[in-house]
């Protein structure tokens, strides 16, 4: 490589060696190849290091943290190690289509000055799509405009990211990827492809089955931190689709959690639990109605067996 590459990929990981081997392999096969990866390890024994060894690419850059400082603190590493003008965020167990920077890379040529070039399902016919800065917030966040929101699917500008305070530490991973999208597109606007990249790979170590306090946990931080950064307060508009977009999550997250653990009554027991706590919040007060309503079909279809 002559010059510097344009992209790093950020990952964190954390003694899962053969899953991170998996994910890079497959990421050395973008079919535009410049491009870095920054590897945070967490693993005090640096469980990471034999795989990126084994690879022995270049392109991979390794860096042990010494200790378990936590996912967030952690791929906040990656994002400070990178030495190039974008990243991208990425997590060991998710899987990216190997065209991903081929077809993003030209929108930052073409279109300069955005804070994120991202894949996105846009509920148009136009292929690429130039959502402003006042309006992207509310692109985002609505289920209604946005199904689906992936981090890996997103370049943003390194500069932007530092701007928004990085990743936020709240106490929880989840939503992280959400907040930090909807920050960094608000700093000045996203150009968005009509495609999607990547998506979620669950299996049985996936922390979205355990952990059950932190879905609580992740639902608060996120609606403060948003709250605080835009001034949700003063913003009606953004007040209402944060809560919208919550609402959607919270349902989302819930049933499918009761569909992975129907046959385990301990477990829905635990989802009941974190639920109501949900359900008690002042802003989640919207959700109630259709959650009680979606339980009662839920509970009919389980004694009928057709969940």
């Amino acid at each position: 490589m002559n010059t510097k590459p344009l992209v790093s990929f950020c990952i964190s990981t954390y003694k899962r060696p053969e899953i991170l081997s998996k994910q890079l392999k497959l990421l050395l096969q973008q079919t535009h190849s410049d491009f870095f990866i920054v590897i945070s390890d967490n693993d005090p024994e640096s469980s990471g290091k034999k795989v990126i060894e084994q690879i022995n690419d270049s392109r991979i850059q390794y860096y042990p943290n010494g200790e378990n400082i936590g996912i967030i603190k952690s791929f906040n590493k990656s994002i400070e190690r990178s030495v190039t003008e974008y990243v991208v965020m990425v997590t060991d167990d998710d899987p990216l289509q190997i065209n991903f920077l081929e077809e993003i890379i030209p929108l930052i040529k073409n279109y300069p000055g955005y804070s994120m070039y991202s894949g996105f399902l846009i509920n148009k016919k136009s292929q690429i799509e130039i959502i402003n800065k006042n309006e992207f917030p509310v692109f985002v966040l609505d289920p209604d405009k946005n199904p689906s929101i992936f981090w890996s699917n997103c370049v943003l500008r390194k500069f932007d990211v530092i701007k928004i305070g990085m990743i936020h530490d709240y106490g929880s991973p989840h939503l992280i990827d959400h907040a930090l999208l909807t920050m960094v597109g608000s700093e000045n606007g996203c150009v968005i492809k009509n495609a999607v990249y990547s998506s979620h790979f669950l299996h049985d170590n996936n922390y979205s089955r355990s952990n059950f306090d932190s879905y609580f946990v992740g639902c608060v931080g996120f609606y403060k931190i948003l709250s605080a950064y835009f001034g949700s307060y003063k913003n009606k508009k953004i007040e209402k689709v944060i809560k919208k977009h919550l609402k959607s999550w919270f349902i989302a997250i819930s049933f499918s959690l009761r569909r992975f653990f129907k046959e385990d009554k301990n477990k829905i027991k635990e989802i009941d639990l974190f639920s109501d706590k949900i359900l008690h919040l002042d802003f989640m007060k919207s959700s109630r109605f259709k959650y009680f309503a979606k339980k009662k079909i839920f509970a009919v279809k389980v004694f009928l067996k057709l969940v």
